[in-house]
């Protein structure tokens, strides 16, 4: 047991002294994953305001914490996928994703015996450009395909969907909203923005959120275009919530940031955001209170983002019925000056209080999928309060069942994304 601030967790003793709450390693072992890393890591924080990085074993972590098979043998399989992409050269064939190894490291022209069988006829892929083989069969250079080999091979579809800024405008908004506009720092080496999604997608007593992994990704490849480094955690109870949002909040990166992004996409009620042991029948309700997330973010919480905008979006039911047709989300300061403890937030929530936020299994939820939307087409010419009253127009003209909400929004300039630069 840990005792920090008003809550104890229960947590996993570390063997850099550091505990957790073992939902929160399991999540963190899982973001480590998914970055391609086999070697994990302590998630907690140190006294420099950086990640401990003490290594943990995959042993470690199953002594520790009990992994349901589901989990384990995802994890599992994932660690021996990465292994074997260390120890050998092998990569995706783009016919049926299966992984292919390349025999010949001087030819780029790779055979596919699952995609040969299928298909009926040979079937070779391009090493360098991952497009069926065009050409002579032998090229340790490039094939034949249009761009194989030069810079102008086309990149995939999300990354030209966020309309880019021009330099020309950003000029001129600086130049005529000097004052009215929030600092915006240049891209460069230097930038280190910061972004945290919290994905609550299989629970322990309700229903699962199907078609809240499409949200998480339309999200992930939104905020990494924008620039952010995105930490990306999954089936967090209240518990691991407060960790996250704690150890997020004291990150030294946000010194060299001008800005975060905060979403949370759970089950809700009227209480605030369910945490995956979360059970109408429980006397002590796994939920997490909405306002724990500006406590953490707020001038004491968070002094590094003092006077830089916090962007929160709010991904859950805050009560009411079901949906006939779609699923439901239901269920330090200078001594010398005085600082409000929360202000530069801007806050929007799903829907209104008391109402339900819709989710389609095929597609994910309609608030996360006009978010993004909005923001890949108008982010380059629109401040973020504009952007977020486009996203409610458009709800009040195609879904008028719901309606996403503003909250505890304390923004005293314009912030501007500035896309690409």
């Amino acid at each position: 047991m840990e005792q920090q601030g008003d809550y104890i967790f229960i947590a996993a003793q570390l063997g850099c002294g550091h505990q957790t709450p073992p939902d929160y390693l399991i999540a963190w072992v899982q973001h480590q994953l998914e970055q391609n890393c086999t070697e994990f890591s302590c998630p907690r924080l140190n006294s420099q305001h950086q990640v401990c990085g003490a290594g943990i074993s995959y042993q470690t972590v199953c002594g520790l914490v009990q992994l349901k098979p589901k989990k384990k043998q995802c994890f599992e399989e994932t660690i021996a996928s990465l292994t074997a992409l260390k120890l050998c050269d092998y990569k995706k064939c783009p016919g049926c994703q299966s992984y292919v190894e390349r025999a010949d490291l001087n030819n780029l022209c790779v055979h596919c015996s699952i995609c040969t069988s299928k298909m009926g006829r040979a079937y070779q892929f391009c090493w360098q450009c991952q497009r069926e083989w065009r050409g002579p069969y032998f090229n340790a250079k490039r094939c034949a395909n249009v761009g194989c080999g030069h810079m102008t091979i086309s990149q995939p579809e999300a990354t030209s969907s966020l309309k880019l800024c021009r330099p020309d405008f950003k000029r001129k908004k600086l130049q005529s909203e000097k004052d009215d506009i929030y600092l915006s720092l240049d891209k460069s080496d230097s930038r280190t923005r910061l972004a945290l999604i919290i994905n609550n997608v299989e629970f322990e007593h309700i229903s699962d959120r199907s078609g809240a992994e499409i949200d998480e990704c339309s999200m992930r490849t939104l905020l990494e275009l924008l620039g952010y480094t995105v930490v990306t955690l999954r089936d967090l109870t209240s518990q691991g919530m407060e960790a996250a949002l704690e150890d997020f909040s004291r990150r030294g990166e946000h010194l060299g940031s001008d800005s975060c992004f905060v979403v949370l996409m759970s089950h809700g009620t009227q209480e605030g955001i369910c945490g995956v042991s979360y059970s109408d029948d429980q006397e002590d309700q796994d939920i997490l209170p909405v306002s724990s997330i500006f406590r953490h973010l707020n001038t004491p919480g968070c002094p590094a983002l003092r006077e830089k905008p916090k962007v929160i979006l709010i991904q859950a039911c805050r009560g009411g019925e079901d949906g006939s047709v779609l699923v439901a989300d239901s269920a330090p300061m200078a001594r010398h000056r005085k600082e409000h403890r929360e202000k530069d937030f801007i806050c929007m929530r799903s829907c209104t209080p008391d109402t339900v936020s819709y989710r389609d299994p095929r597609k994910g939820s309609v608030f996360i999928q006009t978010v993004v939307d909005t923001l890949n087409n108008h982010a380059h010419e629109e401040h973020i309060e504009e952007l977020l009253r486009k996203v409610q127009k458009t709800f009040k003209d195609k879904y008028p069942d719901q309606m996403p909400c503003k909250d505890r929004t304390t923004l005293l300039k314009k912030f501007y994304l500035f896309p690409g630069l």
